[in-house]
């Protein structure tokens, strides 16, 4: 069975830790009733990420890279980014796999730029 793809945004001043159970759960074979069923890659809109903690991520792949028909689920984690104007081009991409039915999911702060972005306007959510 080849092992569908969780998508992890990553961007500079990224709340490290919010992610943290969700990937690891994924990439645990114990948590899983398929192991192997998943894997986690990382993906952003640089180079690298430097988080708030100030680990630097290096993206497996880049936004633009995901495709909807690859992706089993996007996960953007919160950060202060979130406060401001956000981070546009990862909420089209959110846009474009929900358009084709594949989940997002925002952690804390993320969860309002999917609000700005009108992407919880129609859909049952949590968050802040």
């Amino acid at each position: 069975m080849q092992p569908q793809t969780v998508h992890l945004f990553v961007y500079d001043t990224m709340a490290d830790w919010e992610p943290g159970y969700a990937v690891a759960g994924i990439n645990n074979p114990e948590y899983q009733s398929q192991p192997g069923r998943y894997r986690v890659q990382t993906v952003g809109t640089a180079d690298k990420a430097t988080t708030i903690g100030g680990i630097t991520i290096i993206p497996d792949l880049s936004l633009e890279e995901v495709d909807p028909a690859g992706s089993a689920m996007l996960i953007i984690p919160g950060g202060a980014v979130w406060d401001g104007d956000g981070i546009p081009e990862v909420m089209e991409k959110a846009r474009e796999l929900l358009a084709a039915g594949v989940p997002v999911a925002g952690i804390c702060g993320a969860t309002v730029g999917l609000a700005r972005a009108g992407l919880l306007d129609d859909v049952d959510h949590t968050g802040n």
